[in-house]
């Protein structure tokens, strides 16, 4: 439990540094960058994120196998699991790369407005074809760490990168430079995070990994591949549902009308973000479970963990409806604002909803049943990506947004149900014990800041900070007194009273 606590943790801190970094960094980006190459680069990015599904769901099958062989010290197929995986992701990003330099030499005049000079283009295109070359064979180390629960490690030396790259840009960065010079930093910074996390694995206390051909297998392939592809087929779902809004966008619309969904869809992304972060590490945790057959010890675990992430990210999603906007104006510009209110509130309802269950995917792949959300997913990206190309023609942004929502109510309440069979517990008593408890302090909590936004408008930093306090204060009371269980308040007033014992007599 305390290697869950500090990967948590360290995962949680990782999500809070970009959090800073985005509200730093975003308006610095949009003003140098103009709105339409801030469109292409969320474009460019999305894009991206698609040629990740190429590594044919390797990525989580790598973190389980690493796990499963690393405790059972078989290192012959730890070392064969390395190699051949390496070789084959090595291979998938030349590929890429060839692919993304020959677009930015022969077809830049693709991305650039009519009459617009082509050469910044080109450049951004080489740049991400060297970037994704180092990146996937880089997804093999991180994964491999990710298996060996070495999270803390990873996060370190993210945040140093990402911090000294938020540097360089922000005193570097001008409108002349901007895309090339973003694309620059980023491709650095994520080739030198991937370069750390390989040359750690060559170290005697992580393993002493190597890449070579003569432990690259088929029989590693295949095996680590037959588990991958259900998580293939997952990824590809989530990656449509989740990238495609701003292709629909720059495509329907034109590339200066994405900033005006990005903006607001980053900032939501952060709590998306940040429940994923917090599920993480659970992963391994729930397989090595499973292989001991402690049945009565995951579902303990299942309800406790998935009651306190309901408990915070719901009161999250609740609050951001009601100050999102005021934030975004205040942040970007008034200009961005108009329609950020029935976005924020249509991605909240998107990214909530599945967050009520927010260890499934991690628990079906843990026990090899993802299978079921490889069956679902599919269908929703469908719906999804089907109702936003429709929607957009009368609603514009926000029909994109609502084609985001509609598949939810569908995917939803069919995972639950079989994550609770596979639990041995009615869906009932999964609600009663993990989402119930947060349900009456979040209502609380949003009449408390809506009635504080009538009577103070939240045209300032200080207000919107004061309005968040407000909520934050009537929540964690509500949720002390309501949601907790008794040994959880005896257990918080023990270590207040270590840290302030003046408050006690």
């Amino acid at each position: 439990m305390i290697r869950i606590l500090i990967n948590t943790g360290s995962n949680v801190l990782l999500i809070f540094v970009k959090l800073v970094i985005t509200l730093i960094m975003t308006p610095v980006l949009v003003h140098n960058l103009g709105n339409y190459d801030y469109g292409i680069w969320e474009i460019i990015i999305a894009v991206i994120g698609y040629m990740g599904l190429l590594d044919i769901g390797m990525k989580p099958a790598i973190a389980r196998f690493a796990a499963k062989y690393h405790a059972s010290g078989d290192e012959q197929r730890l070392r064969e699991l390395y190699s051949t995986s390496w070789v084959f992701l090595l291979l998938v990003g030349m590929l890429l790369c060839v692919f993304f330099v020959s677009w930015g030499l022969l077809w830049p005049h693709s991305l650039a407005e009519s009459g617009e000079y082509t050469s910044r283009y080109s450049l951004l295109l080489i740049i991400v074809g060297a970037q994704l070359l180092v990146t996937f064979p880089g997804y093999v180390a991180e994964s491999f760490l990710e298996g060996f629960q070495k999270y803390y490690l990873m996060n370190n030396i993210t945040i140093f990168n990402s911090v000294v790259s938020s540097v360089i840009l922000y005193h570097y960065i001008d409108p002349g430079n901007a895309l090339v010079l973003l694309a620059v930093v980023n491709a650095t910074g994520i080739s030198i995070k991937y370069f750390a996390f390989i040359y750690i694995l060559t170290r005697p206390e992580y393993g002493n990994m190597r890449p070579g051909t003569a432990y690259a297998v088929w029989q590693s392939f295949r095996e680590t591949v037959g588990f991958g592809v259900k998580s293939l087929i997952q990824g590809i779902a989530s990656r449509i549902e989740i990238g495609t809004d701003m292709i629909v966008i720059g495509y329907f619309l034109g590339p200066a009308m994405v900033p005006f969904y990005a903006i607001p869809s980053n900032l939501i992304s952060y709590i998306r973000n940040i429940g994923w972060t917090l599920t993480h590490a659970f992963m391994p945790v729930f397989s090595a479970m499973d292989a001991t057959n402690r049945v009565d010890d995951i579902r303990e675990l299942y309800l406790g963990a998935s009651r306190y992430v309901v408990a915070f990210l719901l009161p999250m999603c609740v609050g951001v409806t009601l100050v999102g906007s005021a934030f975004i104006g205040i942040w970007i510009g008034e200009e961005y604002q108009d329609e950020a209110d029935i976005i924020i509130l249509l991605l909240v309802v998107y990214t909530s909803l599945p967050f009520l269950n927010p260890f499934s995917t991690r628990y079906l792949t843990a026990i090899g049943k993802h299978g079921l959300l490889a069956k679902l997913y599919p269908v929703s990206a469908l719906i999804n990506i089907v109702a936003s190309v429709i929607l957009v023609h009368y609603w514009g942004i926000a029909g994109v947004a609502l084609g985001s929502v509609i598949p939810v109510f569908m995917l939803v309440p069919i995972v639950l149900k079989h994550c609770c069979g596979y639990l041995g517990i009615p869906v009932s008593q999964y609600l009663v014990k993990s989402v119930v408890p947060s349900i009456a302090p979040t209502a609380c909590m949003w009449y408390s800041v809506y009635t504080f936004r009538q009577y103070q408008p939240l045209d300032s930093y200080l207000r919107i900070i004061m309005a968040v306090l407000v909520g934050a204060v009537v929540y964690g009371i509500l949720f002390y007194i309501l949601g907790m269980k008794t040994g959880e308040r005896k257990w918080i007033n023990s270590r207040l009273a270590r840290m302030l014992p003046w408050t006690v007599r």
